[in-house]
């Protein structure tokens, strides 16, 4: 079976199409092809769902896809795909009925889970299926979900909401509109603007940004702490696009961190790619109430 699957961010719209030969084993997951295009979410929701639409309708006419899988930045009900809330990083998304939209207008299966869950559900299965996982994914704010043992539905999956914790009162206004939220500092978006740097790289590479690469990795870690003092679990995955080139700072990072977390942590395995392998494994495998 031949999926389209789509990951929604607040900077870009990766998609992909996901063969499926044993839809019960992630390891049977397979791209046939991975791309992105910008979201453009600053022009507002017409334009992204525009975008979106696009990019779905792009790889069902040139592939024959069969289903619609979709992970989307924003808290989303697992039962009915529909997006109950966003920030402004997707401006109009708030209230946004995501899966009957797209179900509606391309006639096929279709499912719409949060990017983070998505990502949580493709690296639990696909690493440590018997496993408690936290991941956390730093892109272009700061995602996270658990995922516990068990039949994949509601009640196995958590979206946990870490980057909107406060990790400094009074601190940068976040897009939630609350100030100090953890993703303000932890994420993509944070390092660049600290190093006002657009290559993230350099944070790593250049001595003249060690403040920044100090405070990243001290808020890290605190967001890290949380994690394992909240939820107890036997992993803690960083994923996101910072991963790709985690061979520049996960040592660093690790060795400033305390026994249990060092014991817990492991850098993603499926990296960027999380997002749509977790959604396709989701559409095939989850039980929904209404998707």
């Amino acid at each position: 079976m031949k999926i389209a699957c789509i990951d929604v961010g607040g900077t870009t719209i990766k998609s992909a199409v996901v063969n499926v030969e044993n839809p019960k084993d992630i390891n049977g997951y397979s791209l046939g092809t991975f791309s992105f295009v910008p979201t453009e979410a600053a022009k507002g929701f017409e334009k992204i769902r525009a975008n979106i639409h696009a990019s779905i309708a792009s790889l069902v006419q040139k592939h024959g896809c069969e289903r619609i899988a979709v992970s989307t930045a924003g808290t989303v009900d697992w039962d009915s795909g529909k997006v109950t809330y966003a920030t402004d990083a997707l401006p109009g998304f708030t209230g946004y009925d995501f899966c009957r939209d797209v179900r509606d207008t391309f006639s096929l299966p279709s499912t719409v889970i949060n990017d983070a869950t998505a990502a949580a559900v493709a690296e639990h299965y696909y690493g440590n299926p018997e496993g408690r996982d936290v991941v956390l994914t730093l892109g272009t704010g700061l995602g996270s979900a658990l995922v516990k043992p068990g039949i994949l539905d509601k009640g196995c999956v958590e979206d946990l909401h870490l980057g909107h914790i406060i990790l400094h009162e009074d601190g940068f206004l976040c897009k939630c509109g609350k100030r100090g939220c953890a993703e303000q500092y932890v994420s993509a978006s944070a390092l660049k603007r600290d190093s006002g740097q657009n290559d993230i790289t350099r944070v790593f590479t250049d001595a003249k940004f060690a403040k920044a690469k100090a405070d990243f990795f001290d808020n890290m870690r605190r967001v890290v702490e949380v994690a394992i003092d909240k939820y107890a679990p036997d992993d803690v995955v960083i994923g996101g696009g910072v991963v790709e080139i985690k061979k520049l700072w996960w040592n660093d990072f690790v060795a400033q961190c305390g026994e249990r977390a060092q014991k817990a942590l492991r850098p993603a395995k499926l990296a960027n790619k999380a997002g749509v392998l977790g959604a396709a494994y989701s559409a095939m495998c989850g039980k929904f109430g209404n998707q």
